[in-house]
C-alpha cells in the first residue's frame, strides 16, 4: 500500500514540475507584459497587426495601425515589439524613385464570368 502511494504522490510531483509550473511561469511573464504596456508602446497583435498603443483602459486599449484608430482587448497583445528590432528595421535604406508601371491592364475577371453564368442560365 505505501509503495502505491509512494509511486503515485511521485507522478503528481512530476506532473507538476512538468506540466504546471512552466504555464505558471509563461502566465506570470505574460502578464507582467501586459502590465508594463503603456501609451506609444510598439506591439503586435495575435492576428498579426503591428501598431503603437495610443490609450488604454482597464480591459481595453487602442491602436494605431497607420493614422487607423482600432480598439482591441487587452488579452490581443501576443508581443510587445523591442526597440533594437525597430533600429534593426530603420536601417533599411529605400529609394527616392517613383515606381511607374508601364502597359498595365487591370481584368476584371469577375465580370465575364457572371456574364457566362447569366448567358448559360437563359440558355
Amino acid at each position: 500500500m505505501s509503495q502505491s502511494l509512494l509511486i503515485f504522490v511521485a507522478f503528481i510531483a512530476l506532473m507538476y514540475f512538468m506540466m504546471i509550473r512552466p504555464q505558471q511561469k509563461t502566465a506570470k511573464k505574460r502578464q507582467s507584459m501586459l502590465n508594463e504596456i503603456k501609451p506609444g508602446t510598439e506591439i503586435v497583435t495575435i492576428g498579426g497587426l503591428h501598431g503603437k498603443i495610443d490609450s488604454l483602459d482597464k480591459d481595453t486599449f487602442s491602436l494605431d495601425a497607420d493614422g487607423v484608430f482600432l480598439t482591441f482587448e487587452r488579452s490581443a497583445i501576443r508581443t510587445v515589439v523591442e526597440n533594437k528590432d525597430k533600429d534593426a528595421a530603420e536601417v533599411v535604406e529605400t529609394t527616392d524613385a517613383p515606381v511607374v508601371a508601364e502597359n498595365t491592364k487591370i481584368v476584371d475577371e469577375t465580370s465575364s464570368v457572371k456574364e457566362d453564368a447569366v448567358s448559360t442560365k437563359e440558355d
